[in-house]
């Protein structure tokens, strides 16, 4: 292959004249006794002696310009075998950081598929009836049907919400009272007051509507749930078109 680069071939002739010129220091002190030569025979043996001298001295630089040559060609050879393989392993390092970087990347996004979809805790349920009268203080409203329980952490059959997760939760409930009647709650934690609300129809012909929203940091096996913090007057409704109900979701 030709070196096109001129200052690239300059550098290799000059390295193999300089490494020649290394190894044969004999050869500057037979050109010296050559000139002795010369300049002690007479005209006739000078001649002689230059013509033998010169075919030597041609044959000696013929020599210095295979040596040159060859060594330069296969310094060339070298060279451009080095620039060859290297270029080959460049390639084939940035093929296999591509192909690393691609399956980091594919993996990562199952990793955060798989998680988004195991993370997500979240339950929403609601009496599917109304009470049969009124109920009393502390009694833990159980809300029977389960929509959602992502995570698994509502009880239908209780009405708690144990903590599956460590973490910040949004918890919201709703419920109603009857006309004349009153409903006074509270969302718990264990044995904790995270929140209460209060539907009051006391002097009123109609339903009287409360919701609560609660955003909390709880702990795993945390108990939360709805709970009258007084005896209520009258029922506690759940009617089709407007249902007491109980919420809640991992924020984070």
């Amino acid at each position: 292959m030709k070196v096109n680069n001129l200052e690239v071939k300059l550098e290799i002739l000059e390295g193999v004249v300089f490494r020649l010129i290394s190894e044969n220091d004999d050869l500057k002190g037979r050109f010296e006794y050559l000139e002795n030569i010369l300049e002690n025979c007479d005209k006739c043996e000078n001649e002689k002696v230059k013509s033998s001298d010169d075919e030597e001295y041609n044959h000696t630089l013929s020599e210095i310009d295979r040596v040159v040559t060859k060594s330069g060609k296969e310094e060339t050879e070298v060279f451009t075998s080095n620039s060859a393989r290297n270029a080959e392993k460049v390639t084939k390092t940035r093929k296999d950081s591509t192909n690393t970087y691609r399956r980091e990347a594919q993996d990562f996004e199952k990793r955060v598929e798989q998680r988004s979809q195991s993370d997500v805790i979240a339950f929403h349920a609601y009496l599917s009836t109304d009470s049969s009268g009124p109920l009393p203080a502390h009694h833990i409203l159980k809300f029977d049907t389960v929509s959602l329980n992502r995570g698994n952490g509502y009880n239908a059959f209780d009405g708690i919400f144990i903590v599956p997760v460590s973490g910040t939760y949004v918890f919201t409930w709703a419920f109603m009272s009857e006309p004349r009647g009153t409903v006074s709650t509270q969302l718990m934690r264990n044995s904790d007051i995270l929140g209460t609300r209060f539907a009051d129809s006391a002097t009123s012909t109609v339903w009287d509507f409360a919701t609560g929203i609660v955003v909390a940091d709880v702990d795993q096996g945390d108990h939360i749930y709805v709970q009258l913090r007084l005896n209520s007057h009258g029922k506690v409704l759940s009617i089709p078109h407007s249902r007491n109900t109980f919420s809640g979701w991992l924020l984070n």
